[in-house]
């Protein structure tokens, strides 16, 4: 098996010396010794004394007298985290259950027993306060990390489906970084073993008496931690703030725009379901199918023409937003807050995806399957006499494949084209009363969205390929004696231009009015009683087509009907049909929710949150059911309840936050089974999960600190009836039991060096939990070295192990039928990559 080499060692020692040689400048120019501060000063405990602004009323309250589960990072963790993407950040979150092994973008974050798989759905990711994307379409496409990010603050369950659309499980804020008094600058310098360039800056200074501005962001190339052969990920990120100070209150006027482009990795041929491991030809840690040989694919149209799409276009994002923020005291009760944000969505999402576990073939076995025994039959005349394989690049004519690649088997991937084009604002207006005993907060949040193009799945073709990292296409051709190809089963390893699955379009409107009040009240000295309501007014309105299946290509045939070129693939296509159809819906919900903290003393508090919350339809969810004709609807809003009870604890050495909860999760329609009589059987079931979550900091030494938050939960599914009444109680899919993650920390005077181990418990990649994903634990390392106040370098090693994990089966497979097979497709997590970071603060 290919083993994984680092491919850019010499960067990192560069990078390595470099530092050195910049620290000893510097220390030079400076001709005197830096003072360090003791250690205990750098090290924090669970920072409970913070001021919250995500998820309360008012000027927001300390984590420790919040009546809200909630986690921060400030800049220090974040830089610590390097994350590979917004998903990969949110693994620090207790109760946030992450799948990232598809790469920078487009990964699965489910919270608090929530099925994994959804995206981002169910999560309301903000930034300053005001949603990214309305509903929470592919938000980490273009919700990114870089140095302009100041810190997050993270609300499980509490508040966060009152003071958010679509975040009825969770809400995470990310919080800019905003320009000081003073001239500042930061610049960061990235480089890792796997081919990856990163830079980031932030300058910020005041440009007059009352005015400052600050300009930052990023931009990468990587090969990408699978190797694809080409540049996986190549792009980035540019922002500007004007902020003005008013004697009364703050104005922000901001500007963003990403263009950026990102690679997905898929699940990958695997064996031994119960101890996975790779096979032979496929790199489990850091192969992947995709390659060069997959790079350029061609797409039949009805005219007969070709059109080319480059995979390393891949996902490819460009984002422009234009926002506002303005604070103001109208008077020593009364606070105005009002923010908005213009912002323009253009994403065009190009992967390759495999699907069943059957479409893992031995080789020999799929040319004598029917489609190949009847295109013999087709040929015969023109002399066919024998099925073989031939490399599409080279013309070479595979005699024997019984060992092809090692493991003797081929395959088929599926190309999915999704395009989101879009506008949308955003808008929120809050009056806040602050009385001696209580804090009242009213508000309005207007959110509208304009679509010219909503992302429903295309599917353009099916390719034949090897199986193999950087895997080659394939076609299966007839051969006469003389072993010449006298017909083809399939076309530049397109095994049709019709797949039967669809080729809708849609685009509409959706315009959302939320109005809520919430009310903050100070019973006693020690105890804080909080309650608020949300109404939600939403308007749909969408068209869409579905698809002209099995339409002939132009000339395909002539005029006895007889194909010309004796190629089976060529001969038809599916296009989108030029029949429209339109749907409207109007939808009101309620959420609300009442809380409570009681603060023993300045270390010790409990708190307590009933929540009840909702999930609007989706624009999109007609498009992808207009092939039902006119039957074709909107999805169902859906409902979440949330009971939790915790306590906090902050002292001298010990930092302490711990949360009982139970989540409801109502009519969700379960689809991936078969039925009694080999169909799909959709059932409309809850889920419930009971759980405890916890965070805690300990200061063992003056110089070891100790870090722990994981999450213990049971998460059931509920309500199956008939044939899969035996389904009851069964583990929701893909959603552990155990998360923890553990990190110790030493301190020395210039820095300090952690480990972060991470457990993850076993799960399900089925809803019958017949196929166990394996628990498995990861470990990470890094050393933070400062040289002096301006600079400082950070080496972290992610997956130190190289620990095979799954955090998927496969979630393609039909019917929900994974187990029982020799071989089978699974996401493992990416292996271990070595990075290096040279941060100079001016």
């Amino acid at each position: 098996m290919k083993k994984h080499t680092p491919r850019y060692k010499k960067h990192l020692l560069a990078l390595a010396i470099g530092s050195a040689c910049l620290s000893l400048n510097l220390q030079a120019a400076q001709n005197s010794e830096q003072e360090t501060k003791p250690a205990s000063e750098k090290k924090k405990l669970l920072d409970l004394e913070r001021i919250v602004v995500t998820g309360s009323g008012g000027r927001g309250q300390t984590k420790l007298e919040s009546s809200v589960s909630i986690t921060t990072l400030d800049a220090e963790q974040l830089a610590r985290e390097a994350p590979l993407g917004t998903a990969d950040l949110l693994e620090t979150v207790p109760g946030f259950w992450v799948e990232d092994s598809g790469g920078e973008t487009n990964n699965n974050v489910a919270p608090r027993g929530l099925r994994g798989g959804e995206g981002f759905r169910y999560i309301g990711v903000e930034e300053d306060g005001l949603p990214v994307v309305y509903d929470g379409v592919w938000v980490d496409f273009y919700q990114r990390q870089d140095i302009t990010i100041e810190h997050m603050e993270a609300v499980r369950g509490g508040t966060s489906g009152l003071l958010t659309t679509n975040g009825p499980a969770a809400l995470v804020n990310f919080i800019t970084r905003k320009p000081d008094s003073v001239e500042e600058a930061t610049i960061r310098l990235t480089t890792a073993d796997y081919g990856l360039y990163r830079s980031e800056f932030f300058y910020g200074t005041p440009i007059s008496e009352n005015w400052k501005m600050s300009v930052g962001g990023f931009y990468r190339r990587s090969d990408g931690v699978r190797d694809t052969e080409f540049t996986a990920d190549h792009g980035g990120q540019l922002r500007l703030n004007l902020v003005r100070e008013f004697d009364k209150g703050q104005l922000t006027l901001s500007a963003k725009h990403l263009n950026d482009h990102t690679t997905f990795f898929v699940p990958i041929p695997l064996q031994d379901q119960k101890n996975p491991e790779g096979i032979a030809g496929v790199d489990p840690q850091h192969g992947t199918l995709i390659g060069n040989g997959q790079r350029l694919l061609n797409y039949l149209q009805e005219d007969g023409s070709y059109k080319t799409r480059d995979l390393k276009d891949g996902q490819h994002t460009k984002f422009t937003t234009l926002g506002y923020n303005l604070d103001w005291e109208l008077n020593d009760r009364w606070l105005l807050n009002t923010a908005g944000r213009y912002s323009s969505f253009e994403n065009d999402m190009y992967i390759l995806l495999n699907f069943d576990n059957s479409t893992l073939v031995n080789a020999n076995d799929r040319l004598g399957q029917q489609d190949v025994l009847s295109m013999l039959d087709q040929f015969a005349a023109d002399g066919a006499v024998a099925a073989k394989y031939q490399y599409v690049d080279t013309g070479e004519i595979l005699n024997d494949v019984t060992n092809l690649n090692g493991n003797g088997l081929v395959t088929t991937s599926y190309p999915l084209y999704s395009r989101y084009d879009a506008e949308q604002f955003v808008n929120k207006l809050n009056f806040t009363y602050e009385g001696d005993r209580h804090t009242l907060t009213m508000g309005w949040l207007f959110a509208y969205v304009d679509a010219n193009s909503l992302p429903v799945d295309k599917w353009e073709s099916q390719f034949l390929t090897e199986v193999k990292d950087n895997a080659r296409l394939l076609d299966i051709v007839a051969l006469d004696d003389n072993q010449q190809v006298v017909g083809q089963l399939t076309d530049n390893g397109s095994t049709g231009y019709a797949p039967g699955w669809g080729q809708a379009t849609a685009f509409g409107t959706s315009t959302s009015h939320s109005l809520f009040i919430n009310e903050q009240f100070q019973a006693t000295d020690s105890l804080r009683i909080d309650g608020g309501i949300r109404i939600e007014w939403l308007e749909l309105d969408s068209t869409a087509s579905a698809t002209q299946f099995a339409v002939p290509v132009d000339d395909a045939f002539d005029a006895n009907g007889n194909d010309v070129d004796n190629n089976l693939a060529n001969n038809y296509v599916d296009t989108p049909s030029n029949n429209y159809l339109s749907k409207t819906r109007d939808e009101t919900e309620t959420a609300w929710t009442i809380g409570f903290n009681y603060k023993f003393s300045d270390s010790v508090s409990m708190f307590g949150r009933y929540a009840d919350a909702f999930e609007m339809p989706r624009l999109m969810s007609y498009g992808q059911n207009i092939h039902a004709g006119i039957d074709a609807d909107f999805n169902d809003s859906v409902n979440l309840t949330f009971s939790e009870f915790g306590g906090r604890y902050s002292g001298d050495t010990l930092g302490a936050s711990v949360t009982l909860f139970r989540t409801k999760f109502n009519d969700l329609v379960e689809r991936n089974f078969t039925g009694s009589n080999g169909e799909v059987a959709n059932q409309t079931i809850d889920t419930v999960t009971d759980g405890i979550e916890f965070e805690a900091v300990w200061q063992a030494h003056e110089n070891i600190q100790l870090d722990l938050t994981g999450v213990l939960q049971d998460p059931k599914m509920e309500g199956f009836t008939g044939a899969f009444k035996h389904w009851e109680g069964k583990q929701v899919k893909r959603t552990p039991k155990i998360q923890l993650r553990l990190t110790p920390t030493y301190y020395f005077d210039d820095g300090d060096v952690y480990l972060t181990v991470h457990h993850l418990g076993e799960r399900y990649s089925d809803g019958e939990n017949k196929f166990e994903l394996p628990a498995y634990t990861t470990v990470d390392m890094g050393v933070n070295y400062r040289f002096n106040d301006s600079a400082a370098v950070h080496l972290k090693a992610t997956n130190l192990t190289d620990e095979l994990g799954l955090t998927e089966g496969n979630p393609r497979a039909i019917n929900d039928v994974q187990a029982g097979f020799d071989y089978y497709y699974a996401r493992p997590i990416l292996g271990r990559t070595i990075s290096a970071s040279l941060t100079l603060n001016f």
